[in-house]
């Protein structure tokens, strides 16, 4: 951890039956924080009333990653993640290209959000929500919400990811996410 960044001082006990966003910018600590988390839920919950759902692409540089980087994952935990998940704003040349690899993230996900509706576990936690709502609905996130009695999320919050190729999803992202922040319980800044 850099220097200037300060460690959240979060327990997994103290999240349980809450809804709980961590934010921040790219590299900060938001998926580690989230994999701590899980693993102190996996000690407290049923492993098999607990689904992950992992929509972080593969780490690039300083940029995504998996929570199966920092934890490994009991077994009787569902955990979900798409085939493919796209970086639009870094491996996009054009505002075209952008928007297809944004509404593929969106099919691709929304598939998993379905699945967690039809089958609901008392935890949910999702990596990376922000690159679901480029494109995706925030009612179908908050359905999962609603459903889940402990609900963790990770969520970009920053600035070196604004350059959107004039395509408007860094603003309706930013949006989506401070919505989205109205429905917690708690809200994790991380700097």
């Amino acid at each position: 951890m850099a220097k200037n960044k300060k460690k959240v001082q979060l327990k997994g006990r103290e999240i349980l039956g809450k809804r709980v966003l961590i934010l921040g910018e790219v590299g900060s600590g938001k998926t580690k924080l989230a994999a701590e988390l899980l693993q102190e839920l996996m000690m407290l919950v049923n492993p098999e009333q607990i689904t992950v759902i992992d929509l972080a692409p593969q780490r690039v540089g300083e940029v995504g990653g998996k929570l199966t980087e920092y934890v490994n994952i009991n077994s009787g935990v569902r955990y979900f993640s798409p085939k493919n998940v796209y970086t639009p704003r870094l491996a996009s040349t054009s505002p075209e290209r952008l928007l297809h690899y944004a509404e593929l993230n969106r099919k691709s996900m929304e598939q998993l959000f379905n699945m967690f509706i039809r089958n609901v576990t008392e935890v949910l936690v999702l990596n990376d929500v922000t690159l679901y709502l480029h494109l995706g609905r925030l009612e179908t996130v908050l359905k999962c919400v609603k459903l889940a009695r402990t609900f963790l999320t990770t969520a970009y919050h920053g600035s070196k990811l604004a350059k959107d190729l004039g395509t408007g999803i860094s603003s309706r992202e930013r949006q989506l996410t401070d919505k989205l922040a109205t429905f917690m319980d708690l809200t994790v800044r991380i700097n």
